[in-house]
């Protein structure tokens, strides 16, 4: 079969067609596409250069406050006792009845530690990888998984955010590195005014943390003494590197149902 002038010129053009058509489909469009590909990638490379310059001109800053932070935490563990218990409790009101002039503890109350759930703010981490895929920072509630104690059985923490003795958090099952615990102390008392208000400032000025949680004060007319209970919270902290040593209660009576100094 004879084939034309015009038909080759045709075969030809309709080649060079399809040639220029698939040059532009499969290399222009293609070239196009990872162009604008590494278009976006730059930008975000850019931007993430950008802040990690930004946090390098207070990396100095950074350090030296983590550093303070470091020192800080160390310095309020000092600030409490490594444990707490019943003879603690006697040694202090009864050295209250030796300091105060007109002072007298009938009976104290020392129930079982209580454990803080201190709930920390969520802390955002940068995370370079993280910036590079655009999702930006994440935080520890994110990053890190939830610690919990296996087979524990979860309570509804009270409204001051602890959890008493028999819920997940106990003195004997602490799952905290570091843990705060309180011991609320319930002190029956007689007292003058003068001796009341020492008492106040001795224990919110006591080198151990402690704090009044409740007061109650009863006035007899007769001699003019002031009687009634208050509650204090004495703080400790497990964990740390401090060792609880139980303290000597040799100077404190034995076998009585009043171990303190003072009888009225």
């Amino acid at each position: 079969m004879k084939i034309s002038k015009r038909d080759k010129m045709l075969l030809l053009v309709l080649g060079g067609i399809l040639i220029v058509f698939a040059t532009y489909y499969f290399v222009f469009l293609n070239f196009q596409e990872k162009t604008e590909a590494l278009e976006i990638e730059n930008a975000v490379l850019e931007d993430v250069i950008g802040k990690l310059k930004e946090l390098d001109k207070n990396r100095e800053q950074y350090l030296a406050d983590t550093e303070k932070y470091v020192e800080d935490n160390e310095q309020i563990k000092t600030e409490f006792p490594a444990g707490m218990e019943e003879e603690d409790d006697i040694l202090y009101v009864d050295g209250l009845e030796g300091t105060l002039a007109e002072f007298y503890a009938n009976s104290v109350g020392m129930p079982s530690s209580v454990g803080y759930e201190l709930a920390y703010p969520p802390v955002e981490t940068i995370s370079v990888d993280a910036m590079l895929q655009g999702t930006g920072a994440v935080s520890d509630a994110e990053a890190t998984p939830t610690v919990a104690a296996e087979d524990a059985e979860v309570t509804e923490a009270d409204a001051t955010g602890a959890t008493t003795d028999g819920a997940t958090l106990t003195a004997d099952s602490n799952s905290l590195p570091c843990q705060l615990w309180y011991v609320p102390v319930t002190t029956t008392y007689e007292v003058n005014y003068l001796s009341l208000k020492q008492l106040v400032k001795a224990i919110t000025e006591d080198d151990d943390k402690k704090s009044i949680e409740d007061v109650s004060i009863t006035y007899n007319e007769e001699n003019g003494i002031l009687s009634g209970t208050i509650t204090s919270n004495f703080y400790y902290l497990s964990g740390t590197d401090e060792v609880y040593s139980t303290p000597d209660v040799a100077g404190v009576p034995v076998g009585t149902s009043n171990p303190f100094r003072s009888v009225r």
